[in-house]
């Protein structure tokens, strides 16, 4: 990504005055007009995207629409300068220059084009303003704007950000992105709409996941949501939502490491060079399991903790949860796979499963008897 701006609160709408320069730009527009797409949806400014020198303009009026920053045109400079409440810069019609505050610059792909009356600019300058990309779909003749992670919109945008497979009914949307955040929630189920206050991390790397299906076992499908909420090195951590349609009431999920505590009791002893951790399991096809950790000592691993790294998804019309099993401060030796049932508050654990790593190998392993 290009140098971005910081971002501020404050939006206001851009008018600029006429200038005979706009009479000496060759117009290269197609014979069909773009149309000018943000977000998934119509820009509320009427000025139409449109080709020179084999690049696409867009005017830059459109950044009001996604980019908290104030526009101001200096008729007598002949300058449009983009501020926020941390830096500004400036644009410069006839120049490819793009002017920090304070001295320096920076060369854009195209020049800055004033046409009757308003400052256009490449594009693919968008994202050095504020983050955001843009594609030209041609089939349909319009330019499509996807503000950046950097950016606020106001917008309900009309494509969401998952579909359940297999009911194209059952929709989510983001009812406000600001900046890094996602704040609330719209759930669509058959065309009804509710609003959920939500916020969690704009991952654009892992959208949400949706689910239409009884997980319940009452005979009436729920939508269940996966939020991430963050993400670090090789992982990310997740939140669960099930939500009944009918009310839009949230059915409660027994997280995945409370679950793990429940159900399991744990010890960790020296045995020789290595530790045995131990791992006792209720509602388990393998209801007791030992770990050997080699060259370690149960001082070094302290203890056993649960879930500091947990996923979902629907399996087979249940909610499963994958949670790790960590010794020490950082060593997880193994996944547990949880999977609910509904219960007298919710939904709880029906069933959990040990699954060492690769590196980690069993020391002992006590299956259940098979049932008559």
């Amino acid at each position: 990504m290009k140098r971005l701006l910081p971002i501020c609160t404050v939006a206001l709408t851009l008018l600029l005055a006429g200038s005979p320069a706009a009479s000496s730009i060759d117009n290269a527009m197609a014979a069909a007009p773009l149309r000018l797409v943000v977000d998934g949806e119509a820009a509320v400014t009427p000025l139409r995207p449109f080709t020179e020198n084999g690049l696409i303009y867009v005017p830059v009026r459109v950044l009001n629409e996604f980019y908290p920053a104030e526009l101001k045109w200096n008729n007598q400079s002949k300058l449009l300068t983009v501020s926020t409440d941390y830096s500004s810069l400036s644009l410069k019609p006839g120049t490819s220059l793009l002017l920090y505050e304070g001295g320096g610059s920076y060369s854009m792909e195209g020049k800055v084009i004033l046409r009757k009356g308003h400052v256009y600019l490449p594009a693919g300058e968008l994202n050095s303003l504020s983050g955001a990309s843009y594609r030209l779909d041609k089939d349909k003749n319009q330019v499509l704007i996807e503000s950046g992670s950097v950016s606020t919109s106001v917008r309900v945008p009309k494509v969401p950000l998952a579909l359940a497979e297999g009911n194209p009914a059952v929709k989510l949307y983001a009812a406000l992105k600001d900046g890094s955040t996602y704040k609330g929630y719209i759930l669509e189920v058959n065309g009804v709409k509710r609003s959920f206050n939500w916020e969690t991390y704009r991952d654009l790397s892992h959208p949400p996941e949706l689910y239409y299906t009884d997980i319940t076992g009452d005979g009436r499908k729920e939508a269940v949501i996966v939020l991430t909420l963050g993400s670090g090195t090789g992982i990310f951590q997740q939140e669960i939502h099930v939500i009944r349609p009918e009310d839009g009431s949230e059915i409660n999920v027994l997280p995945a490491g409370e679950a793990a505590e429940q159900l399991i009791t744990s010890s960790i002893a020296d045995d020789g060079a290595d530790v045995l951790v131990r791992l006792k399991l209720q509602r388990s096809s393998t209801p007791s399991v030992a770990i050997r950790v080699a060259d370690r000592t149960a001082e070094e691993l302290i203890g056993v903790g649960f879930g500091s790294v947990v996923y979902y998804k629907v399996e087979s019309g249940k909610l499963v949860a994958t949670a790790n099993v960590l010794v020490g401060f950082a060593e997880s030796i193994g996944d547990l796979k949880i999977v609910y049932k509904s219960g007298g508050s919710g939904l709880e654990a029906e069933s959990i499963t040990f699954i060492p790593y690769d590196n980690y190998y069993p020391a002992e392993i006590t299956e259940a008897p098979a049932n008559d």
